[in-house]
């Protein structure tokens, strides 16, 4: 090509892009472009600036897909995806379609392959070529489509994939050259389902429908010489809606719209036709509304279907409230009907919804305002707004012929006219007049005459720097300023009211508005330390009201800064102030403060309009708020909404005759009709996201189930509304533990500690900006008692108790059984130690009469030899011969004695030995009849000098036993000289001897005086002497018997008595013949 024809191509391109930006411009200033976004990128978490994808989930969150990294977001947080070989994370970070399954997974396509994220449990699964036996046809997912009634499509660089559901697996669909029912191009871009149901694949050289009911493909293509066929077979996106439409959307060759009854195409083509901002359609939407948006990579598009035209929307470096940038790449509508854009640059977010027409400074455009910061506004009666700014002077803009003329200290609007300063404080006007109040003078200008006149001081102004207008129901105009409050009629003449405010009281001349109320009542707004004035035109009375405070009493008070004032037909008079809004009765002088504790955007309020009886608006510096009077409720609007941003101005206020209402601020100016706005019904349910105890998170359900140890709870929650989220307030409770509501402003997350095992509810509930409350989004949770406090404990309890009842029962009865069996025990052993008291006793008596006896029988032969040897001693000193038979006498009584003395000292000895268990028999064998008759016959001349006659009867003749003869021999001597004791004379004694075998009896019985048989068991017994006056009068020591009974028992036999009281007693021995 020679530089000739470049020339020439270069001026037609030039011509044609500044063609294209005059039609730009007009459509910038007609139409609703000037939408105000929110920006979201990475400042605020996202992890890539290029969004490619996004989808909300059946859940509220957002799913953004970029080109390094997936992103869920909750309005508040991002929690990021991304590859990771360590870990089990998605198969790359290069994000290219996102898409939620009917089972609420997320199927996430990326440029290394296809991931699905479980959104219970958060794991992935992901499927690549070749790997684990996946055979899903390619790594650069394309697009993924969710059908209707579940099926799970994915086009990727190589072909389309069915997901098979069974076998977790893919099944192919290929292009094949020689089969025309087969996709067209192995390229898949995108895929939609229609209304009926038919699944459309957009390739790289072709568009396919695949006929649901038969599964046939049909293919189609553009051709030049055909107006009804597509305008380009690069499909890059393709969008179904629900009126029966397929919108295709092409690389570099316009968008198409194509009937789906009639198979009738349009296409729309960049150019002054259709206004589509680019030939390359990224994404298309029809939103809930019926709105069709068109995502280019030269800018963002509403197709207005009637006027078959495009409203466009760019980005301006000078507007932060512009699109963020004009290479959009994706559309998304939420649940709210808010409208997300993705862009190479970030994201926008806007509400379609609001009607408000939004008006801002442009360096490029003189048909644009000359300021973004916005003070005064008037519309006069031809419609034309007067606009004042901060420093850049006044617009005159007429909305009609789309024509805005600029006014500053040097330009003339209309060539005559210039303001006295660029610092416009307020505007108003009557009739043909305009009255502009600057920093440095008044100016009015008729716009008949043309006629324009400034004052100043010298002309009669109370000061140079006017800050408020008014005129009021007479014509006459207030001027409120930094030093003063005058008044003017029409032809210029000024009076001044100063002093008289200052005689009044008023401290400052300081004021900021000034008021007309229906009755005609002039209320002016001023400094803190006045309030609010009002001043009776017919009286001049002036009456100051500055205790706005806490209460009427409230002294030094800070409440008292009046920005504006309004008034309704109520007699209520309403104060915008730097804390909030408040409703003063003039007739009760009675007041009430609206804050943002009661649902106002902003404490710090700048102007109010009133709609009607029944709402008023106001500008705050966080929004603009609709205030229902009646019930008292707030619905707020931030910039998301449409509005010129959230900060406004002072002054910068106005309601038209047509009811139209304007509101100024930092970024622009604000209009709507209040009737057209909407109000915000959407409030969606909060989202439990997380559930955190002692032992980390849970995974959420209705119900939840925790052991006792679980007793730290954690809720993190969020509300599903992104349009304004900044003024989320939340309620929540633990019913079961909070007796009350608990409100938190805009705290996400909750905590409970110590909490006790038992059933309980968590309930949370959020109000939006509107001051609308959601339904409560509730989880049950049960906490299970401790092992030892659970049903069955308590009846192990029970049961233990009724155990240990029984047991201690059980043990009284046997303690009282045994306290019975030992009392009785007691009592026995009491009734023992009696006896055994009554037997020491006895034994004491024994033991004294034992010693007495044997001191008796002891001192009887000593005195019969000591009387023997007294008189042989006698006779002796008297040399008297003793005859022979005395002499043989005397010592016949000695011997006697002596012997006497000899067996009881060898009684005693013996007795000793045998009870310390030192004695010892000698055995032997002998003749016990011949032993028993000697001893007896040995002793029958004693027996028969006391009178007694002696019988020995034995029945046996010879009887040999195993015996000591000596012992034998004492014992029945002791019971023969006992029997002679007790025997009274003329009495008998009888010996016995009886054979019983092995063994032998002997019977030693006499006729005396007998013993009681009570005494039977204790004669034998050491000091224990039957006692009688019998036993007395014949005295004894009482140890034969009990000798008696050691012997026998030494020989292994047994003695006993048999005896009554007077009828004599028998002793009876029973001895082993053998040893």
């Amino acid at each position: 090509m020679n530089n000739k024809y470049k020339s020439i191509l270069i001026v037609i391109l030039f011509i044609i892009v500044i063609f294209n930006c005059i039609v730009d411009k007009t459509y910038a200033v007609v139409n609703d472009a000037n939408r105000n976004f929110k920006r979201i990128t990475t400042d605020d978490g996202l992890s890539q600036i290029s969004v490619s994808t996004i989808i909300q989930d059946r859940k509220g969150y957002m799913w953004i897909g970029t080109g390094d990294g997936l992103n869920k977001y909750n309005g508040s947080k991002f929690q990021v995806y991304k590859y990771n070989h360590k870990e089990n994370s998605i198969s790359g970070n290069s994000i290219t379609d996102l898409k939620e399954d009917l089972d609420g997974n997320i199927w996430v396509g990326t440029t290394a392959g296809l991931s699905k994220i479980n959104t219970i449990t958060d794991e992935i699964t992901n499927y690549l070529p070749n790997e684990n036996g996946c055979n899903i046809s390619h790594y650069r997912i394309r697009a993924i489509m969710v059908s209707k009634k579940g099926d799970i499509l994915v086009g990727t660089n190589d072909g389309l994939n069915i997901y098979d559901r069974e076998n977790d697996n893919f099944i192919r669909i290929y292009n094949s050259e020689d089969y025309n029912s087969s996709l067209s191009n192995q390229e898949v871009y995108s895929l939609t389902e229609d209304v009926y149901g038919n699944y459309w694949v957009g390739t790289r050289n072709g568009l396919n429908r695949i006929n649901n009911k038969t599964g046939i493909l049909e293919r189609y293509f553009a051709h030049e010489d055909d107006e009804n066929s597509i305008s380009h077979n690069f499909i890059y996106s393709l969008h179904a809606d629900n009126l029966g439409y397929l919108w295709v959307g092409t690389y570099y060759g316009g968008l198409n719209k194509l009937n789906l009854e009639t198979g009738a195409i349009e296409k729309f083509m960049p150019g002054l036709d259709s206004g589509i901002p680019g030939s390359y359609i990224r994404d298309i939407l029809r939103d809930s509304r019926g709105d069709v948006w068109v995502a280019t990579d030269n800018g963002f598009s509403k197709f207005i279907e009637e006027e078959k035209k495009f409203i466009k929307y760019k980005s301006s470096r000078y507007n932060l409230g512009s699109l963020i940038s004009n290479d959009t790449m994706t559309i998304c509508e939420d649940s709210s009907g808010a409208i997300w854009i993705g862009t190479s640059e970030g994201i926008s977010l806007f509400n379609p919804e609001n009607l408000f027409n939004y008006y801002k400074a442009d360096p490029f455009d003189n048909n644009s305002l000359s300021s973004d910061n916005i003070s005064g506004i008037y519309e006069d009666n031809d419609g034309i707004l007067w606009i004042g700014t901060m420093f850049d002077g006044l617009n005159v803009f007429d909305r009609k012929n789309n024509k805005l003329i600029r006014v500053d200290q040097i330009e003339d609007y209309d060539g005559e006219f210039y303001i006295s300063n660029n610092l416009v404080r307020d505007i108003t006007g009557i009739d043909d007049e305009i009255w502009i109040a600057t920093e440095n003078g008044l100016d009015k200008y008729n716009k008949n005459t043309k006629e324009k006149i400034q004052y100043r001081e010298e002309s009669g102004l109370p000061c140079n720097d006017v800050r408020t207008l008014l005129i009021d129901s007479e014509g006459i105009l207030w001027i409120g300023t930094r030093d003063g409050i005058g008044i003017s009629d029409r032809n210029g003449k000024f009076g001044n009211y100063s002093q008289s405010f200052m005689d009044a009281g008023v401290n400052k001349l300081f004021f900021n508005d000034i008021h007309e109320d229906k009755d005609g009542m002039i209320w002016i707004a001023g400094s803190i330390e006045d309030g609010l004035i009002r001043f009776n035109k017919k009286t001049a009375e002036i009456k100051k009201y500055n205790y706005f405070g806490e209460n009427k009493e409230a002294s030094n008070n800070t409440y008292n800064y009046i920005i504006s004032i309004n008034s309704d037909s109520k007699g209520n008079i309403w104060l915008a102030t730097d804390y909030g809004i408040i409703k003063f009765n003039k007739e009760s002088e009675e007041y009430k403060r609206y804050t943002e504790e009661d649902g106002l955007p902003n404490n710090f309020v700048y102007g109010i309009l009133l709609e009607d009886e029944e709402y008023l608006w106001a500008s705050t510096n966080y929004g603009i708020t609709k205030f229902n009077i009646e019930e008292e409720k707030f619905i707020n609007y931030e910039s998301a909404d449409g509005i010129q941003g959230n900060e406004f101005n002072q002054y910068a206020y106005f309601k038209s005759n047509s009811g139209e209402m304007f509101f100024g601020g930092i970024n622009g100016l604000t209009s709507f009709r209040p009737e057209q706005i909407n109000e915000k019904e959407f409030i969606p349910n909060v989202q439990i996201e997380s559930l955190s105890t002692n032992y980390g998170k849970l995974i959420i359900s209705d119900e939840i189930k925790l052991d006792y140890k679980n007793n730290q709870l954690e809720f993190e929650f969020f509300l599903p509304d992104y349009k304004d989220n900044r003024k989320i307030n939340y309620a929540y409770r633990l019913f079961g533990l909070d007796k009350e509501w608990v409100f938190s402003e805009s705290k996400t997350s909750i905590n409970y500690t110590n909490i006790n095992p038992g059933e309980y509810v968590f309930q949370i509930a959020a109000r939006n900006s509107s001051g609308k409350w959601s339904e409560p989004t509730s989880i049950k949770i049960k906490i299970d008692n401790p092992p030892w406090k659970t049903h069955f404990a308590y009846f192990c309890y029970g049961t233990l108790v009724i155990i240990i009842i029984y047991v201690i029962w059980n043990r009284v009865k046997i303690l009282d059984s045994m306290v019975k069996q030992r009392t009785l025990e007691l009592n026995n052993k009491l009734i023992e130690n009696n006896v055994l008291y009554s037997k020491l006793l006895s034994h004491e008596k024994y033991k004294n009469n034992y010693f007495i006896n044997l001191s008796h029988e002891l001192r009887t032969p000593l005195n019969i030899i000591s009387s023997t040897q007294k008189v042989i001693e006698n006779l002796n000193n008297q040399e008297q011969k003793i005859p022979k038979e005395k002499m043989a006498y005397y010592m016949n009584s000695i011997k006697r004695n002596c012997t006497r003395l000899m067996n009881l000292i060898d009684n005693i000895i013996y007795t000793s030995k045998i009870e310390s268990g030192t004695y010892r028999l000698n055995f032997k064998q002998h003749d016990i009849v011949y032993l028993v008759e000697e001893l007896a016959l040995s002793m029958k001349e004693l027996i028969e000098e006391n009178g007694i006659e002696l019988i020995i009867e034995p029945f046996i003749e010879e009887k040999i036993i195993e015996c000591d003869d000596i012992e034998i021999e004492r014992v029945i001597m002791n019971l023969i000289s006992n029997a002679i004791k007790f025997t009274n004379r003329d009495g008998i004694i009888q010996v016995f001897i009886w054979d019983l075998g092995d063994r032998i009896k002997i019977s030693v019985k006499d006729n005396g005086i007998g013993i009681d048989p009570k005494y039977h068991k204790s004669i034998f017994d050491r000091f224990s002497q039957t006692y009688s006056e019998s036993t007395e009068e014949h005295g004894g020591s009482g140890l034969g018997l009990t000798l008696s009974k050691q012997l026998i028992e030494l020989h292994n036999g047994i003695i006993w008595v048999e005896s009554e009281l007077g009828k004599g007693s028998e002793f009876i021995i029973i001895l082993p013949v053998r040893q």
